[in-house]
């Protein structure tokens, strides 16, 4: 921290008990913020989100968070940029190998299925927007969506051109995924209500994602002569 800094904290009026210190904001991880602030968005939505209630749970003034990222939208970017940047290169990282296309296309969709198993946050977001036209949903696509969709077109495109492959679009594809895979290890109390708590459990989550991921691999990437 530099000097001038420093002078401006010194300088700073005494703060009656109780409330946040003004430089507490700042002082925070922001990835503690960022990650309670995403999980908000993810469980309540847009709408049911505010900085004061985000405030509270952290000890500091809502008026701090308006300081340190603007408003609430800069709040949701900032969330999103950080939660879906670092955790979308757990998956990508398949397009990237020296691998051949059928292989990198196996170990992309193992992976995704695994990814889903420990980011259901992220499925519980991409569900509650994805149901309306909003500039949010807008943010997603146009960053994180569409990028992944493109990479995984020529993906499939390269695997096609040496062996058959399903009709089914990406679009079909990635909502089996996404609302499909994801939704399946989020929405514990409902596999609990359906007899299937212990298949999402994290002690057998990971076996459950390697059978989903059989079962769509099957069905993308048929038997030799085969075209569906």
């Amino acid at each position: 921290m530099d000097m001038q800094n420093d002078e401006i904290i010194m300088d700073a009026p005494a703060r009656r008990r109780g409330r946040p210190a003004h430089n507490a904001v700042h002082a925070m991880e922001e990835g503690v913020l960022l990650a309670l602030a995403f999980q908000t968005f993810a469980e309540r939505g847009y709408e049911g989100t505010t900085l004061r209630e985000l405030a509270k749970q952290l000890g500091v003034s809502h008026n701090l968070i308006n300081v340190r990222f603007g408003k609430k939208a800069d709040l949701w970017k900032h969330a999103v940029d950080w939660r879906l940047g670092r955790a979308s290169s757990l998956v990508t990282v398949a397009f990237d190998t020296d691998a051949d296309p059928e292989a990198r296309l196996r170990s992309l969709i193992h992976l995704f299925c695994h990814w889903a198993t420990e980011h259901t946050d992220i499925v519980a977001l991409t569900h509650v927007e994805g149901y309306r036209n909003t500039w949010r949903l807008d943010y997603i696509v146009l960053h994180f969506i569409l990028p992944f969709k493109e990479r995984l077109d020529s993906l499939i495109a390269e695997v096609a051109g040496t062996r058959p492959v399903s009709t089914l679009s990406t679009a079909g594809l990635m909502a089996m995924l996404v609302q499909g895979v994801g939704y399946f290890f989020g929405a514990v109390p409902l596999q609990q209500r359906l007899g299937a708590g212990s298949d999402v459990a994290p002690v057998n989550a990971p076996r459950q994602a390697e059978l989903m991921a059989d079962f769509l691999l099957a069905g993308l990437l048929p038997e030799q002569g085969l075209k569906r």
